[in-house]
């Protein structure tokens, strides 16, 4: 995120000169994008009661971002809604390949959350994307979502330059589809909150645990990332994905169960997660309570490796603890 003020002034002069039209027709494509390169969240303005800039950023080619955004619609429009502008400003069509997981606008915080993360597990899935063409000196709607008044709204965007030169994007909350583009930053340096770019998209974790020993614990959300672009440090790392290789072992004689459990270490927490390629979802569930949500049956004297991923949810307070026991 762009927060100083030449910085800014730069990105905002180049979206400005573009003129505003509609992308070309978005073409489905199964293409899947290298690892991320970068993370970035949108988390400020939290309550979204001005029209105007709540996130601003650009892409180089095939260096994907996962953007993150969470926020409370507060404005008064006919259609208030948030949408992602991006500004091709080079001398070529830019090829945009993008996914989404976008979750429902809900008067429940947790369930905006959840539900965001569902929906994008559901697109990696399926492999659900589409190759958007930007023509050069235009800016486009590449995305925009409904922000019901008193409504929360929170997705999940995979942005990938395929092929151009860099290109710039705005994330913008405005009070209907026909209102112009409004570039106003509404971002404030002493808002708590944490948005920005972060340099880790990815946390890789791997572990094993061999039945017996002492129950194994798996942190989610507990890295404290610095952005290089941004406010603040990413505390619970949300929109980051965590995904890993849990190599289960039974060297005894007989069946052995192995499950896995939900512990929220922070407050109130829910959970999303990809195991051997299907969705388990995890409830609402209390700090330090203990939740299981997946169980393995191992034969004697056995392994097997359980592939999962899961990102930390809005609303949610992580960071929490994945019980192998």
């Amino acid at each position: 995120m762009l927060y100083k003020s030449s910085l800014s002034a730069l990105l905002l002069a180049v979206l400005c000169r573009a003129s505003v039209a509609q992308p070309t027709e978005a073409v489905s494509s199964d293409w899947v994008p290298p690892k991320p390169a970068l993370a970035a969240l949108s988390d400020h303005p939290e309550k979204v009661e001005r029209v105007g800039g709540l996130f601003f950023g650009g892409l180089t080619e095939m260096r994907p971002l996962i953007f993150q955004y969470y926020h409370l619609g507060l404005l008064q429009g006919e259609t208030p809604n948030v949408t992602l502008f991006l500004t091709n400003p080079g001398r070529e069509d830019a090829l945009i390949h993008l996914r989404k997981g976008v979750g429902k606008p809900s008067l429940d915080y947790f369930s905006t959350g959840h539900s965001n993360n569902v929906a994008w597990f559901k697109s990696l899935l399926g492999r659900e994307g589409s190759i958007i063409t930007v023509k050069p000196g235009e800016t486009v709607p590449l995305f925009s979502q409904p922000l019901p008044q008193n409504h929360v709204v929170s997705g999940t965007l995979g942005l990938t330059l395929m092929k151009g030169d860099p290109v710039q994007f705005a994330f913008v909350a405005r009070e209907s589809q026909s209102q112009p583009l409004i570039l106003n930053n509404l971002l404030k340096e002493s808002d708590v909150h944490s948005r920005g770019f972060y340099p880790a998209a990815v946390q890789q974790v791997n572990r094993t645990y061999r039945v017996g020993q002492q129950p194994l614990h798996i942190a989610i959300g507990a890295v404290r990332q610095q952005t290089f672009s941004g406010v603040r440090e990413l505390r619970g790392d949300y929109g980051v994905t965590y995904q890993g290789d849990l190599t289960l072992v039974n060297d005894t004689q007989e069946e052995k169960k192995v499950r896995l459990v939900f512990n929220p270490r922070g407050g109130t927490a829910t959970g999303t997660f990809l195991i051997n390629n299907k969705i388990v979802e995890v409830p609402q569930t209390e700090a330090f309570a203990l939740r299981p949500f997946h169980e393995e049956t191992l034969s004697p004297n056995s392994s097997k490796i359980v592939k999962f991923a899961t990102i930390p949810e809005g609303a949610s307070s992580y960071p929490v603890r994945i019980v192998v026991e």
